[in-house]
């Protein structure tokens, strides 16, 4: 079949990777001999390089030439940034190519002018969804003074990309108020216009993310990441039995693809579209389905 690719979940290789000065784990767990352990043997098991060191201001502009590159090379349709360091700096990537780039903003929303940056974001700057990673946020999620950031995303019907679950790489963040997807029931109930997505299939709260999904027509998973977590799961998982879970709950309209690709020399993930290929395939996908899942279900979110 001839493949047409959203890729949905990208990360510019900001220094300040969220743009908020805060470390992805919150501890400084550098030299770690255990941590190093284990994310080499990621590397090892995904036959991955080294990565470069985080780009500096004065690199950004020659990065992003390379992701510019790499979407061609890729020949891939588009890619999502759903962060970049900032809401200006993901900006000014933007504007140099939005042939080929889309932006998220991404801002705590718990900030006392967040509704206001978001609307902003989507109005003049072009953005067409909000990123937020659950575990950074020490406001639960479902506290009613976030409710007009969620009003101005029911407002524009943006996509709004909430990572729960484990965060981080080893030695990250495993327990705290916004871990768990079943925080946000009542407020997708509440803003049914709102498309929220809940990425890596749940990140290890697969039966909670599947029953949020159930209760939540305007929830939607997406498939980004090596998904190592199932390795740590108390039960056997694969992306097999992953894709058929949700398939039958969610059903295709409502998974999307991603890769959680972001530094360089790796830069896009294909190993990941492969893997995810087979498994749908293997899961009993059609073509039409594959092909909703990698490209219209998103392209549908963000027209």
């Amino acid at each position: 079949m001839e493949l047409k690719v959203i890729d949905s979940h990208v990360h510019f290789p900001a220094f300040d990777f969220m743009g908020d000065g805060k470390s992805m784990g919150g501890l400084d767990l550098k030299g770690n001999e255990w941590v190093d352990w284990d994310k080499a043997k990621w590397r090892l098991a995904w036959r991955f390089p080294d990565s470069i060191d985080p780009v500096t201001e004065e690199d950004e502009e020659e990065t992003t030439e390379k992701w510019y590159e790499e979407v061609k090379k890729s020949n891939i349709e588009k890619i999502i940034f759903v962060t970049a360091g900032g809401n200006e700096k993901a900006y000014k990537i933007l504007k140099k190519h939005p042939d080929k780039f889309i932006m998220y903003a991404h801002h705590a929303p718990d900030n006392a002018n967040s509704a206001e940056e978001l609307e902003k974001c989507i109005k003049e700057k072009g953005f067409k969804g909000y990123k937020l990673l659950g575990p950074r946020i020490d406001t639960p999620l479902n506290d009613k003074s976030l409710y007009p950031v969620w009003e101005t995303a029911q407002k524009y019907e943006i996509p709004v990309l909430i990572h729960f679950g484990i965060l981080g790489g080893a030695g990250g963040i495993a327990n705290h108020v916004n871990i768990n997807p079943l925080i946000i029931h009542d407020v997708a109930r509440a803003f049914p216009k709102v498309r929220f997505i809940i990425p890596h299939f749940g990140c290890g709260y697969v039966f909670e993310t599947l029953q949020l999904g159930w209760a939540c027509p305007n929830v939607s998973i997406d498939t980004s990441g090596s998904n190592q977590w199932m390795r740590w799961m108390p039960y056997d998982l694969d992306l097999i039995k992953l894709f058929t879970k949700y398939y039958n709950t969610f059903g295709y309209e409502r998974i999307i693809f991603g890769t959680d690709s972001s530094w360089f020399p790796r830069g896009f993930t294909k190993a990941y579209l492969d893997e995810q290929i087979r498994a749908m395939v293997y899961s009993g996908f059609h073509e039409n389905e594959i092909d909703a899942v990698l490209y219209g279900n998103i392209n549908r979110l963000i027209d």
